[in-house]
């Protein structure tokens, strides 16, 4: 009893480390748009200077993804994540020091790169060091903890940014991602009853992977709907708001308050579908309040009682129910073999996040010169979570059978 005790205990320590990393590079992917204006001021550049700039980081986090996830599933998990959270710390530092668009490019690109190893990291740990059950538990738990800390950290560097430059508190930044490197190379370990790994090709690796219908359709179905979460909470929002006359100030709550329902819905629907011994149930129920909440969000007229209440609950719920969607990633790490988990993780990863940035754009593609409002384009977003809906009934149930009492 006291090994169990002990080895839960040491199972913790590793993943709130490694969670710490996913808030890092969280916090470091969003930090760009924090700071796109100060640093268009100090480098001189043009706005698509800026975009360059900012979305240097995505690129390389986009590129790294699944070759990420080979990594980890190949070497041990103490060498790889640490040199992920090594080359973003080194890219991190180099980008304070960025006083041209190449440097602040290159130096971004790197930070992208190191990021990628950080969201597969954790739930290959999860998967390694806990029971099946604990996977949507503290996969949601990671989730939440990216939200809000990050969402402090966005406050406190909007006050800091009156006082101080940039340059001076990516240093900051920089100096707690290689203190979070060396508990990284101390403490993060596999745990000494797993297996030795079959050694297998990245060519192998991804036909295992590639070649499963139900990951494909996990990923499908995740990325068409996190993803519209995605980019409704942190883009598209705006538009509804600026709309009704929501003031900048207001908006900003209720941004906030879609990530609160993200960070408190996903461990708690992961939680309920250990209870109800379902992850298809609770996805599928979740995802359908949370289409019908996105519809309220999108087109119910925000009625302005002293303050903007309904629409803070319908954020709210927004956020809580479409975070079920999350579950997908449960599925897929109980598909996989402990082989192939981190490849396949790094497949839905990438979904979500290449459909979350084409969802910045598509819906602009119906938007005409007679009609310019909204509302007669970001039909796309709840049409595509229908599509979810769709897919989520050819998804297998995957939650482990009721143990024996």
């Amino acid at each position: 009893m006291g090994f169990v005790m002990k080895m839960s205990l040491r199972g913790l320590l590793i993943w709130f480390i490694v969670t710490l990393f996913v808030v890092y590079a969280f916090f470091l992917n969003t930090a760009g748009a924090v700071f796109a204006d100060t640093i268009k001021k100090s480098l001189q550049l043009s706005d698509m200077g800026v975009a360059l700039a900012v979305g240097s980081f995505v690129l390389g986090f986009a590129c790294m993804q699944i070759p990420a996830g080979y990594l980890l599933d190949r070497f041990p998990i103490r060498i790889v994540a640490s040199c992920g959270i090594l080359a973003l710390a080194i890219g991190n530092f180099s980008l304070s020091f960025a006083s041209s668009l190449p440097l602040f490019v290159l130096s971004n690109f790197v930070q992208g790169l190191g990021a990628s190893f950080a969201f597969i990291s954790v739930g290959k740990l999860i998967g390694e060091w806990f029971a099946p059950k604990m996977f949507p538990i503290l996969f949601g738990l990671t989730q939440t903890l990216s939200c809000v800390l990050t969402a402090f950290i966005h406050y406190y560097l909007v006050q800091a940014l009156e006082v101080v430059s940039w340059q001076l508190i990516y240093k900051e930044l920089s100096l707690f991602g290689f203190i979070l490197f060396c508990l990284m190379v101390i403490f993060v370990t596999s745990p000494p009853s797993t297996k030795a790994k079959e050694v297998i090709s990245f060519g192998k690796s991804m036909s295992n992977v590639l070649k499963n219908k139900q990951i494909w359709l996990c990923s499908l179905a995740g990325a068409a709907s996190f993803g519209v979460l995605a980019a409704y909470a942190s883009f598209w929002y705006m538009s509804i708001e600026k709309h009704f006359l929501v003031d900048i100030s207001s908006s900003l709550i209720i941004s906030g308050i879609i990530f609160a329902g993200i960070g408190i819905g996903t461990p708690f629907l992961g939680w309920l579908s250990n209870k109800l011994n379902s992850r298809k149930l609770v996805i599928h129920i979740s995802v359908v309040l949370g289409t019908i909440f996105l519809l309220m969000g999108l087109y119910l007229p925000h009625f302005d009682i002293n303050n903007y209440l309904p629409i803070e609950i319908i954020s709210f719920f927004i956020g809580f129910f479409l975070s079920g969607s999350m579950l997908y990633y449960t599925c897929i790490s109980e598909i996989s073999s402990n082989n192939t988990r981190a490849v396949a993780l790094g497949l839905i990863n990438t979904a979500v996040f290449v459909f979350n940035t084409l969802l910045l754009f598509l819906p602009q593609l119906f938007i005409t010169a007679q009609s310019t409002s909204y509302f007669t384009f970001l039909w796309v977003l709840p049409a595509t979570v229908l599509v979810s809906i769709f897919l989520g009934y050819f998804v297998k149930e995957t939650s482990p059978p009721p143990q024996k009492k």
